[in-house]
């Protein structure tokens, strides 16, 4: 993943479930930010193993170590895919 900073838009987090999703009914990705604050943005299919979204203003507000994990739900499936973590650096001032 290529360098993130604060207040990105459009930045793409995509994940990989492992497995094939393609019959998933609902595709969430779940964040951690920095101060432990949890969350949940609605993903979108992306071929049959990942699942993305971008991101929109206020999103990205938060420096420091993201954590994100899949969440499928799907006919004889429901489940969390592995936990991401990623940075979230400041620009310039």
């Amino acid at each position: 993943m290529a360098r993130i900073f604060q207040n990105d838009i459009g930045t793409k987090i995509r994940l990989d479930a492992g497995t094939n999703i393609s019959a998933a009914t609902s595709l969430k990705i779940k964040y951690k930010k920095p101060d432990g604050t949890i969350g949940l943005w609605t993903a979108t299919l992306d071929g049959t193993n990942y699942a993305y979204y971008y991101t929109i203003m206020g999103d990205l507000d938060q420096t420091g170590r993201w954590e994100v994990q899949l969440y499928v739900v799907s006919p004889g499936w429901t489940g969390y895919g592995e936990i991401t973590t990623f940075e979230v650096i400041g620009p310039l001032s």
